[in-house]
């Protein structure tokens, strides 16, 4: 603490914010950090990591005693979160404008279940409460795994919850994804806008840990359990048995399979031109790779595309080794792994190649054989940046269900 004993707590600085001045009326030292305002590409766990690595860096040098984290995208929200993890500070969440990222929040403890957020970061640092390694961990991270979900949360949560898994030294975590996303059903946005997350986090009753957070038991602060949700929405984890080649689908309920003849792209920017064009039927697949971690580079998500098909009143699948935008109506098969730069059957895919998802058996059914695709050169993709921070994300990513960081 400063030499008054008075908290310091680095908040980040944002014009929209007014958290500096609450610390402050809290009994608080607020430390303004200064956010990066360049990015190294588009991807979002590119931006993530080079957050983290950004206020690790100003954090190290501003003798903080504790954290209060706010920020406008989930990507820069859990970048603070990973440098939380390694500078081990007392840190508290404030309210994001993202529902499902607010609910994996308060999932894991971060968040303040009675008074304010800044009330809270001081009273933290004053009685030397729980440091952000300590509740971040398998029970906490299941939790918020289960509570973005159900909230409506895709698959970039699952790749930034495994990133803070990895920073957290909890093993294991994609196993977990691949168990706990399937299993659990998004509600959805009415049932949510009446009853709201503390109810939605009940809802889910013993599949939720008790586990201690910043203001106590979770389960202390938590309302009694409402009706149980309609199930609105789920996730599918999709493989090819031959391949081994796996994805990660979020339909519809009652969606069983989705099909369509392949229309191949290299990049984002050459499937939004033949949609705009008016290229693409309503029978087909739309197939984009070279966006994954180490293509992207950075795991894109794939916003353009989503916006040109709802402009052009499509709805067809999408298959990529990238991110589907959040809003996203079509059917859309993301995280393709592995990634076409890593040598995945993606990049193996042609126009007119019948496609077919299994949504029931979880299974890629490309009815094309064996042989046929073994005999096939990747398709060209788009040149990665060969020189600073960028390239060398692209040379060392982990792939995206193992959170996409740096290997």
């Amino acid at each position: 603490m400063s030499a008054l004993n008075v908290p310091r707590v680095g908040v980040p600085f944002l014009e929209s914010s007014d958290l500096a001045d609450k610390v402050s009326d809290a009994g608080g030292e607020p430390v303004l950090l200064r956010l990066p305002a360049a990015r190294p590409g588009n991807g979002v766990a590119l931006a993530r990591e080079w957050m983290a690595d950004s206020l690790e860096v100003q954090c190290s040098a501003g003798d903080l005693d504790g954290l209060l984290l706010h920020a406008e995208h989930p990507e820069d929200y859990f970048g603070m979160l990973v440098a939380a993890l390694r500078l081990d500070l007392p840190t508290v969440c404030a309210r994001p404008a993202s529902i499902p990222l607010f609910a994996a929040l308060v999932g894991l403890g971060l968040v303040s279940g009675v008074g304010g957020p800044a009330t809270t970061a001081v009273a933290l640092v004053e009685r030397d409460g729980p440091r952000s390694g300590e509740l971040v961990d398998n029970f906490s991270l299941a939790n918020a795994l289960r509570a973005g979900v159900a909230a409506g949360g895709g698959p970039e949560l699952l790749v930034h919850l495994a990133a803070l898994a990895s920073e957290a030294g909890v093993p294991g975590f994609d196993r977990m994804i691949r168990v706990l996303a399937p299993e659990t059903s998004g509600v959805p946005p009415g049932w949510l806008d009446e009853h709201g997350v503390p109810a939605l986090l009940s809802s889910l009753g013993d599949a939720l840990h008790d586990v201690p957070t910043v203001t106590g038991d979770l389960g202390e602060n938590l309302p009694a359990a409402p009706p149980p949700p309609e199930a609105h929405a789920r996730l599918v984890f999709v493989r090819a048995r031959s391949s081994g080649a796996e994805a990660v689908c979020r339909v519809r309920q009652g969606l069983a399979e989705v099909a369509g003849e392949c229309r191949v792209f290299g990049s984002e920017k050459d499937a939004v031109s033949a949609v705009r064009d008016g290229a693409i039927g309503e029978d087909t697949m739309l197939v984009v790779g070279g966006c994954g971690p180490r293509g992207g580079p950075g795991l894109p998500r794939l916003d353009g595309l989503g916006r040109s098909l709802r402009e052009a009143e499509l709805e067809v699948p999408v298959l990529t080794d990238g991110l589907a935008p959040d809003d996203a109506a079509e059917t859309w098969i993301s995280l393709f792994t592995p990634e076409a730069t890593m040598g995945g059957v993606i990049g193996l895919l042609r126009d007119g190649d019948p496609l077919r998802i299994d949504l029931t058996q979880g299974r890629i059914r490309a009815e094309i054989r064996a042989s046929e695709l073994e005999s096939r050169e990747p398709a060209g993709l788009p040149d990665r940046p060969d020189t600073a921070y960028a390239a060398r994300y692209a040379r060392t990513a982990l792939p995206a269900l193992e959170g996409a960081g740096f290997d």
